[in-house]
């Protein structure tokens, strides 16, 4: 039985799909087949784009960008979403997803469906969002920069176990990591007001749900030129395990060796610098300086979408500064 095909939003129907095999969740043959059929049917143009190695979907996304594809679509996780924005930063062309990932975090806060079909048809008739991202360093990351252990956790996790476990890898390597962590001094300035602070783990959101389990920055919205920071404190192994509970029961914000708050520029110095992951992949140290990047990004969102994760806004501001990231190899 077909599927209605509704009115496109889009006119210029044309788009680039990425697809990483290397994704937890991807589609069978069949489904993409369907999808194909569906995006014919409604009158779009198309090619699939398959990444090779790390770093592939930016510059795919980037080649697309500059050829003034309107659409991007991103077929994989939040690592693949990631790679994609980073390549359609400052520019017109729309990111698109199709969630094939482990935990899929976007596409759960923007009400996006995990059917193929489904979700290609809500990109194809939703409606562009402008939308912030954070700057680490020369990379953007639409959700979450995270520093310290979990980090560190992220970056033992590999990508086979992910493949194999799903998201429970990261229980596995959380519950190891957790047990030899320990905090490390650091001088942090949150819009340039200074705090030393014993480091065990810090967040800067752009969005809300973590790992698909709670709410770190439960009043992240992305489009309000502001990232919402956690710090937690303390010094090991019992810290890490009372910040997790007050984590997952949404009482951590009014622990005292936690220090949330919301931000433009977040720095820090340090003797030794703290891993780093940016949208749930580990990306080395953390750099000196985190930052938002205003109205960085355009999204396409189911058409009606109506959160609180949106304040509204719909331009580009004049005062972002959006730099292309350094190409990644891997």
């Amino acid at each position: 039985m077909a599927v209605p095909v509704p009115s496109s939003g889009f006119e210029r129907k044309e788009a680039v799909l990425i697809i990483n095999p290397a994704a937890h969740n991807v589609p069978a043959l069949k489904l993409r087949r369907e999808a194909e059929e569906w995006l014919r049917e409604a009158g779009w143009r198309f090619r699939w784009e398959q990444t090779t190695e790390t770093g592939h979907a930016t510059r795919i996304a980037a080649r697309a960008a500059a050829a003034k594809i309107p659409l991007v679509l991103a077929l994989g996780g939040d690592g693949t979403l990631n790679e994609v924005a980073n390549g359609l930063a400052g520019t017109e062309t729309a990111l698109g997803t199709l969630p094939a990932g482990t935990s899929n975090i976007w596409a759960r806060e923007a009400g996006i469906s995990r059917k193929l079909v489904e979700a290609v048809r809500l990109m194809a008739t939703g409606e562009r969002r402008l939308i912030d991202l954070g700057k680490a360093g020369d990379r953007y990351f639409m959700l979450f920069a995270g520093i310290g252990v979990d980090a560190q956790i992220t970056r033992t996790v590999s990508l086979d176990m992910k493949r194999h476990v799903g998201a429970a890898a990261y229980g596995i390597a959380a519950f190891r990591e957790a047990l030899r962590w320990r905090s490390r001094p650091v001088t942090v300035r949150l819009d340039g007001v200074e705090r030393r602070m014993d480091v065990l783990m810090a967040f800067a959101g752009n969005t809300r749900l973590y790992a698909g389990l709670t709410k770190i920055t439960p009043n992240a919205v992305v489009d309000d030129g502001l990232l919402d920071v956690c710090i937690y404190e303390g010094s090991g192994s019992l810290d890490i395990a009372m910040h997790t509970a007050r984590t997952l029961l949404k009482s951590h914000k009014k622990a005292n060796k936690v220090l949330c708050q919301q931000v433009r520029r977040l720095e820090f110095d340090w003797e030794e610098p703290l891993p780093m992951q940016l949208d749930g992949d580990p990306v080395g140290d953390c750099p000196r300086e985190i930052e938002v990047a205003p109205g960085a990004l355009w999204v396409i969102v189911p058409a009606g979408l109506r959160t609180g994760l949106f304040a509204g806004r719909g331009r580009r501001p004049q005062e972002a500064e959006l730099s292309p990231p350094r190409p990644r190899t891997g």
